[in-house]
């Protein structure tokens, strides 16, 4: 049972935080009434588990792994272990420090004790046959909290059945399974899966009790959903472009499938428009699917594609392989049977489909000549049952291979009940604006009168702002973003004060209170951090606009406490945001424009370490999973200055782009790859690796028609091979090279270089040179070579060799 000396007090395994910050508020704590979800969670069967072991090893293998499983979770979700009872614990969240989303914590903490001692319950049946198993109830109401004492132990009294259900529910819960009431399900619709289980009779209880299994974490839990239940400043300004989402939706109801393009510069409010048209009555009925992306995402084929299909399917970061293939082939079969011939390419964009599936081996373009029609067809299917709207935001981050399939999906949609909605800045440009469902829809910073407007939601009517209200007018240029930037950085330093919508001046404003740009305006913001602050955000820049708060921590070097008390600061000043709970916690920038001054303000010297520290955080923390890692690998080793990691990640970036078809992709990281390597420390090695990497692109350029580019690698490899004194290097070469040139029509140059690779496959101990298709001959005219032959595949340039000599080299 639990150890006495680890478990006597509360104090004893409270995080320091917590514990301290229920201390300092004691005097105001005590007394109140709480609304709280209250949580019992034990080891089931846990006297059998007893039976036949001896007392101390039962403890040390079975009973204290789980209670500190069990204690981790609650205090992951800042809930509070009100006691530790021999195979079990009570929690409370929402006392004694109150928590809004009291009850969507207790959920995901009751869903993470759920899936840690499941994990570690296989590890003791394999080690030692024995069979580890949990049950978790929950339930919410009311307490009041009575008295906190010195060692943390709190006098309350229950209203009602709180406590009393969340300990039935333990208690008829399976092994495995986390049962909870009606009251706790509404207070966390949306950010929790549910299975209702009916009605149950409970001891005490004149009725029976409605109870559920909560399956796995909701939808509720994005940025844009979290941040409308926080309050947005008041939407001004956007009602004719609201509108006219509006009227495209309308149509797309009707089966006349349409797509809007907003175009704004950053700040201007796209992702705000969408997210007030989404929260929309009028989207109750329709299916919504959001997908976003990121710069360093830029190589990864299909990501925004990926995310709209792990939406679809309800996938979650920790299914494994086999959840998610049943996810997806139960989705086909009940959307629609004819579709399975779908299932390949989709399991395959999920990394779910099986390693010696033959789809894996198809060539890039038949590969995406698949995908294409899979996802079209999916989503096209899935509009006859529902109409559906996909939402994909930041498309100038987007890669080639997704907007070639959005530019597909445009055009195969003209008939349906797809809307899809796309957001970029006007530097970018789509590639559709001529289909006749297109619209664009341009954001303008806000008109004066409307600027006045959202200066009024943000300021209040207080007579004498008159002149600060004059001054953003001038200064902000009609960006909703600018103008809540520069009114947190006068609150900020003093100069407002009040409340939003209730500001008055705190002392006198000049123009030389606010920087003259939104750029010096949030420098100054950053700079008023304490230092500890100001460098935890710092790194978290240097991480990206989303950031995972492990990484966080590993790079920062903080203990949990330290690092949980900054964010809590930052998050107070509104700088970073929780984007989501469940699975792990996940902050991210309020506006990417913070994360780029404040990624700026860093000197580089530091950008480089944390960069580098980053790349060595993703590789321990996921081991496992690398191969999902490598374009932001890429990115941060780059950054990082870590030349021969870039090169590695670069290389598998570009193989894994080149798999997906996403030939421009491929390139860019190819050359970037090849950029980097010519920084190395002159090497055999590093010259090798500069060879390889220009074959691999030959590929890529082949299919891309780039023949004159391909010849140009060809001959840096060549001046490589002259380098590294190879002659199957230089004999590979000379061998593509005779047929580039062949279809570039330069065929004594072409005759050349074939003639020198068969004077090369004659040396002794090379193996594998002659040349057909095409044959070459000394004769101009009898070259017989053509653009179609090269096109096809490479030359072959072999020679039988003695039964001793090297194996042959495929050209």
């Amino acid at each position: 049972m639990a150890d006495i000396t680890r478990f006597g007090s509360p104090k004893s395994y409270t995080p320091q935080h917590l514990a301290e910050r229920i201390l300092t508020s004691r005097a105001a704590l005590e007394g109140e009434r709480k609304q709280v979800t209250v949580l019992f969670a034990d080891i089931k069967g846990s006297m059998e588990l007893l039976a036949d072991r001896d007392a101390e090893a039962a403890q040390k293998l079975l009973f204290d792994p789980v209670l500190d499983r069990m204690i981790e979770a609650v205090h992951r979700y800042e809930g509070t272990v009100h006691r530790v009872m021999g195979d079990g614990i009570m929690a409370l969240f929402g006392a004694p420090l109150a928590l809004e989303d009291h009850a969507v914590r207790a959920c995901y903490a009751g869903l993470r004790m759920q899936e840690t001692v499941s994990r570690y319950g296989d590890e003791v049946q394999r080690s030692h046959g024995v069979q580890v198993a949990i049950r978790v109830g929950l339930n919410s109401g009311e307490i009041v909290v009575r008295a906190i004492g010195n060692d943390l132990h709190m006098d309350y009294t229950v209203v009602g059945q709180t406590a009393h259900l969340a300990s039935r529910m333990e208690q008829i819960a399976n092994p495995g399974s986390v049962l909870t009431t009606a009251d706790t399900v509404g207070l966390a619709e949306g950010y929790i899966a549910v299975r209702p289980l009916g009605p149950v009779p409970v001891k005490g209880l004149a009725d029976p009790v409605q109870i559920y299994e909560v399956t796995g974490a909701g939808t509720a839990r994005t940025r844009l959903q979290a941040a409308a239940g926080r309050g947005l400043t008041r939407f001004v300004g956007r009602d004719a472009q609201l509108d006219q989402l509006f009227r495209a939706q309308q149509l797309a109801g009707h089966g006349r499938g349409q797509v809007v393009a907003i175009v704004g510069e950053a700040g201007v409010g796209k992702s705000r428009l969408v997210h007030e048209f989404l929260h929309s009555q009028d989207m109750a009925d329709w299916l919504i699917l959001e997908s976003s992306s990121a710069s360093y995402d830029r190589a990864a084929p299909y990501l925004p594609v990926i995310e709209l299909l792990r939406r679809y399917f309800r996938i979650v970061v920790h299914d494994r392989t086999h959840v998610i293939r049943e996810k997806i082939s139960n989705g086909i079969l009940t959307l629609d049977p004819t579709l399975q011939d779908s299932l390949p390419p989709l399991l395959d964009l999920l990394n779910a489909l099986n390693g010696g599936h033959p789809f894996r081996s198809l060539d890039p373009i038949l590969h995406r000549q698949y995908t294409y029609p899979a996802v079209t067809r999916l989503l096209l299917r899935q509009t006859s049952v529902q109409p559906v709207v996909a939402v994909v935001e930041d498309l100038h981050w987007n890669d080639a291979l997704t907007l070639g399939l959005l530019i597909e999906l445009v055009v195969a949609a003209q008939n349906s009940r797809l809307f899809l909605i796309v957001t970029y800045r006007p530097d970018y440009r789509d590639e559709w604006r001529d289909q006749p469902n297109y619209h664009q829809l341009c954001l303008d910073p806000l008109a004066s009168e409307k600027l006045a407007d959202l200066l009024q939601a943000l300021l209040g009517s207080d007579p004498g702002l008159a002149a600060l209200n004059s001054f953003l007018v001038e200064r902000a240029s009609g960006n909703p973003f600018f103008v809540e930037e520069i009114v947190r950085s006068l609150v900020d330093t003093g100069v407002l004060q009040g409340t939003r919508g209730r500001y008055s001046l705190a002392k006198p404003f000049s123009s030389v209170d606010v920087p003259p740009t939104v750029r010096s305006v949030l420098a100054a913001r950053i700079d008023a951090l304490p230092a500890a602050g100001k460098r935890l955000l710092e790194a978290a820049a240097v991480i990206g606009h989303d950031v995972p708060v492990t990484l966080l921590q590993a790079i920062s070097g903080l203990t949990e406490e330290r690092l949980r008390a900054l964010l809590d600061s930052l998050l107070a000043a509104e700088f970073l945001y929780p984007m989501q709970l469940f699975p792990d916690l996940q902050y991210t920038f309020k506006h990417s424009l913070t994360q780029d001054v404040t990624y700026s303000g860093v000197l580089h010297e530091r950008r480089r370490d944390i960069h580098a520290r980053v790349v060595d955080a993703i590789e321990e923390l996921y081991t496992d999973r690398l191969g999902e890692q490598v374009e932001r690998l890429a990115h941060h080793a780059m950054r990082g200055e870590k030349q021969e990691k870039a090169v590695h990640y670069l290389w598998q970036a570009a193989g894994k782009a080149a798999a997906r078809s996403a030939l421009s992709d491929a390139w860019a990281c190819f050359e970037q790859a090849l950029s980097v390597v010519t920084t190395l420390p002159e090497s055999q090695s590093a010259m090798e690796q500069a060879f390889e990497i220009r074959l691999e692109l030959r590929q890529v350029l082949r299919q891309l028609g780039e023949g004159r580019q391909m010849l140009e690698q060809l001959r840096q490899a060549e001046a490589i091979a002259e380098q590294l004194k190879d002659d199957r290097r230089r004999g590979q070469v000379c061998a593509f090279m005779t047929t580039v040139l062949s279809g570039l029509d330069e065929l004594d140059e072409a005759v050349a270089t074939g003639t020198r690779a068969l004077e090369i496959a004659e040396r002794p101990g090379i193996c594998g040179f002659a040349l057909s298709p095409p044959a070459v001959s000394s004769s101009r005219t009898t070259i017989g070579v053509n653009m179609s032959a090269w096109s096809r595949s490479p030359p072959t340039i072999s020679r039988r060799c003695p039964p001793t000599g090297p194996t042959n080299i495929s050209a």
